[in-house]
């Protein structure tokens, strides 16, 4: 049996207020129209709801269990649209996210909480993959958005600038420097750099390149042992430093020591990228993202710190 919604809302509006013209009232239409839902109602259901008479209108035992069980129906499917008109709009749903090591130690922490004030009802399902891994995620649409350091530069991805975070020096507190608070990138001239090999992640090493371009040497490398992880493959080598970002630190390492790089070239960017015809929620995310970049005051010139 086929009943209109705005049907079943005038029966629970009636059986609330127990009066025909209160109920109408409620319902911003006319008393005669409401009689007729009523009546229509009552003729396709072969029961009656209502009794009715020049003084006062009451439930049925029919009518009494109708209007329980039709008041949540009604709840429910007030519910679902919500949740639907949500998702659809970016507000509720479930976000995959890729990111890379170097995002995790505090560009991520920070933006998934912030998301959580601004968005609670989005879930993100983060997932650590290497920077070469990440963009070809994405392109196949394994996964809605992702972080990485570089500028992917595809016509098929966006990329939204959200920070840029300062570098320093990792080294053994055995190093001579070690003590130091603070170095300019030409005093390391003559170490020996641990790298992440370039086919894991091209973009980013390709970044630092410009960061040794700047300090005006190539540096000696040190091939990573210890994949994705250079501060683990430092306690290792015991004579080797490491180019990272100032979040790196945040980590704190047994042995190993951070010194900060001053020179004004010395920053790494983060990028969040998605697919140009991703869905309105990955674009609503990656909004509350970029947004809560500018709170954090990651977006200010390097400059200008």
């Amino acid at each position: 049996m086929d009943v209109e919604v705005a049907v079943l809302r005038s029966f629970v509006v009636l059986a609330d207020e127990l009066h025909f013209a209160r109920a109408a009232a409620r319902l911003h239409i006319e008393q005669p129209a409401l009689s007729q839902r009523i009546k229509r109602l009552e003729q396709r259901m072969g029961v009656q709801l209502f009794v009715r008479n020049s003084r006062n209108v009451r439930l049925t035992p029919a009518g009494q269990e109708f209007a329980v069980e039709v008041a949540d129906v009604l709840r429910r499917l007030d519910a679902a649209v919500g949740r639907a008109v949500r998702t659809a709009e970016g507000t509720r749903g479930t976000v995959r996210l890729a990111y890379t090591l170097s995002v995790g130690y505090e560009t991520l922490p920070v933006l998934l909480g912030e998301l959580e004030r601004a968005l609670p009802d989005v879930t993100v399902e983060a997932v650590e993959l290497w920077e070469s891994d990440v963009l070809s995620g994405v392109l196949r649409r394994d996964w809605d958005a992702g972080l990485v350091r570089y500028d992917p530069d595809h016509p098929d991805v966006t990329a939204l600038l959200l920070r840029h975070e300062s570098l320093v020096v990792a080294m053994p507190e055995t190093h001579p420097l070690a003590g130091q608070g603070e170095v300019k990138l030409a005093e390391l001239r003559g170490e020996r750099f641990v790298t992440t090999p370039v086919s894991l992640a091209p973009g980013y090493q390709a970044l630092l390149d410009e960061v040794f371009d700047a300090a005006g040497f190539e540096p000696h490398t040190v091939r990573n042992t210890v994949p994705g992880n250079r501060i683990m493959a430092l306690q290792r080598q015991k004579n080797a430093v490491a180019l990272l970002p100032a979040s790196a630190g945040l980590t704190h390492p047994s042995g190993i020591a951070f010194v900060r790089v001053v020179d004004d070239f010395a920053h790494l960017p983060v990028r969040l990228v998605h697919r140009r015809d991703a869905e309105p929620s990955v674009t609503l995310f990656a909004e509350t993202l970029q947004r809560a970049a500018r709170e954090q005051d990651w977006l200010a010139p390097f400059s200008s710190r």
